[in-house]
């Protein structure tokens, strides 16, 4: 029977970070949730109340060690995550009303806190919506923390692990694979998790394999010895045979070349065989983030100011904060153009106050992106402020967020002349900057020939238009399968705003996941697509993309997949013209 289950044994789950793992098998066990309950006197309250300010204050030296850490790293999500968490601890709901918990209902702190916990995190499984289930996520992992502290037990020390071992567990706290790294940890495999969830794309950004959707009971019926994980087809191989091995040995040889390779070839221009020049600008939530990956391009083609939220004490990042940040960035580019996106605030991002926020029925429909600033205009006035004020004499562009109508492009500018116009009163040298707007919602492609035309450049936001093209909620695992950035109806969108964005002579720049995809780079260039906004990691690897095509053959791509009606038809093709 034992032999029987040695043999190699291959289980499907579902890829959401790529790469290839091969070691040994480390299953990480959760917390044991043995909460003691008991009766306090009046007496014991404050020696109450003191553990729990210690267990979140030692809670938030973790936080701020392993953000320090994570800086070194320059890993955006996963700085991003850590941050919030770290907010979390400040929360009213975290500090006052815990304690006043714990006085008013006199029972030791793990009780009170788990039950407020518990109620809190009941009220968020109500939700369906991406924003609260990924908030329910933060929730679950900042309290273990803190229970860990007040129980003097800790989430199984990394340092613990074997190196190169590949772990295993029900789900995977953004905290704990924020704090992973890729020399250390081999891959992550877990039952639960999405391709869009905080862990997922923290693995991503840390170049670590992550398969999820992998039922851990089928495991317990084997003897292990060896284990590969392959992040590119999400296939968890038990005990290969020693074909299979060598032959994924021979893969991890072949990606450690093609990274030389990268290397080597950074000087090599970004165009196509045939010589036609393709525009790579990189995405960045804060300056640090072009120095971890310092590949050549072309710019910063979306600076997400949103993040700036996280990088700073005040309830809002002040005028002179951002001035400072936004300078610091136009410095490193040297002349090269910085696209500056106003906050993109609301919806599923609220980095402040995302526990005492409004309530939304459906916040991803609700008052979020430039819907947000022109209800918080001084908010909106204070940030255009700190950009015209960094860039004087730089070359910065301005872009709105979330446009689905052109009369919030023409209020936007309006405020935008009022701001230059009050500023020029002070500084003689404030520019003309140039202005852009999202695309990132159906209305807008509908009527892209307008806003082509009220604009000095276009940004197609890939995420949020297929999303919204869909009705697909992109933060729901659930739904993953149904997310396809290259269904038909959303091809016909990008060719549309691709011919009108020509038409107008209006520069057109796409970013999203999809720009970083080499499956999709032919296509899109096929599709007209001629600038591409991507995180740093991923220029090299759609430089060699592009350098492998001409214009004609990725015109014969993109008229073959308009063809199509199914997007798994769509899929084999761009399979195996990538294979080609």
């Amino acid at each position: 029977m034992k032999d029987r289950l040695k043999k190699e044994i291959r289980i499907q789950g579902a890829p959401v970070s790529e790469g290839i793992a091969i070691g040994s098998a480390y299953f990480l066990k959760p917390i044991e949730e043995d909460i003691p309950d008991f009766e306090i006197s009046l007496n014991e309250v404050d020696s109450e109340v003191a553990r729990y300010r210690k267990a979140l204050f030692s809670s938030k030296e973790d936080l701020n060690r392993l953000r320090s850490d994570l800086e070194m790293e320059a890993s955006e999500e996963a700085i991003t995550t850590i941050e919030t968490h770290i907010q979390m601890l400040d929360d009213p709901m975290m500090t006052t009303h815990m304690e006043g918990e714990i006085r008013k209902m006199l029972r030791n702190t793990e009780s009170v806190f788990h039950s407020v916990i518990n109620e809190y995190e009941g009220r968020f499984t109500e939700r369906t919506d991406s924003f609260f289930q990924e908030r329910l996520v933060d929730v679950k992992d900042v309290s273990k923390r803190i229970l860990g502290h007040l129980r003097d037990k800790q989430y199984a020390q990394l340092s613990e692990i074997p190196t190169g071992s590949i772990v295993f567990s029900k789900e995977i706290a953004p905290s704990y694979t924020a704090a992973a790294h890729a020399a250390q940890i081999g891959a992550f495999v877990t039952k639960n998790g999405g391709g869009n969830s905080h862990a997922a794309l923290i693995a991503r950004s840390k170049g670590i394999p992550y398969v999820t959707s992998v039922d851990m009971t089928q495991l317990e019926r084997f003897d292990i010895e060896a284990l590969i994980v392959d992040g590119y087809e999400g296939i968890i191989i038990v005990n290969p045979t020693p074909e299979t091995l060598s032959h994924y040995q021979e893969k991890q040889k072949q990606l450690i070349t093609r990274y030389q390779t990268f290397i080597d070839e950074d000087h090599l221009k970004s165009e196509t065989i045939d010589g036609y020049s393709i525009q790579l600008f990189v995405n960045v939530g804060n300056p640090q983030d072009l120095d971890i990956f310092p590949y050549n391009h072309d710019g910063v083609g979306l600076f997400r100011t949103e993040y700036l939220f996280l990088q700073t004490k005040e309830f809002y990042p002040s005028e002179i904060f951002q001035q400072k940040i936004y300078r610091e960035l136009i410095d490193k580019m040297n002349g090269r153009p910085v696209v500056i996106r106003v906050f993109d605030l609301g919806g599923d991002k609220n980095p402040t106050l995302f526990l005492d926020r409004q309530y939304e029925p459906n916040p991803i429909l609700g008052n979020r992106g430039i819907r947000f600033l022109l209800s918080n205009i001084e908010l909106f006035k204070m940030q255009l402020r700190a950009i015209f004020k960094a860039s004087i004499r730089a070359n910065v562009h301005l872009l709105l967020p979330l446009i689905s109508d052109i009369n919030e492009l023409h209020t936007s500018k309006e405020i935008i002349e009022e701001v230059k116009a009050e500023l020029r009163k002070e500084y003689s040298e404030i520019p003309d900057l140039p202005i852009g707007c999202m695309i990132e919602v159906p209305s807008a492609v509908m009527i892209c020939d307008a806003l082509a035309l009220a604009c000095d450049f276009l940004s197609m936001g890939t995420n949020d238009l297929v999303q919204y093209t869909l009705g697909v909620d992109r933060g729901n695992p659930a739904m993953s399968e149904l997310y396809y950035p290259a269904h038909p109806s959303v091809l016909r969108m990008i060719k549309m705003i691709s011919i009108e964005a020509k038409r107008k002579e209006t520069p057109l720049t796409i970013c999203g996941e999809i720009a970083s995809n080499t499956l999709f780079t032919p296509l899109l260039l096929g599709l007209g697509l001629r600038e591409f906004s991507l995180a740093p990691r991923y220029v090299p690897h759609v430089k060699q993309t592009i350098r492998k095509w001409s214009i004609l053959e990725t015109y014969d791509l993109a008229e073959e997949a308009l063809k199509f009606t199914d997007p798994k038809d769509i899929s084999a093709l761009l399979t195996e013209a990538q294979k080609k």
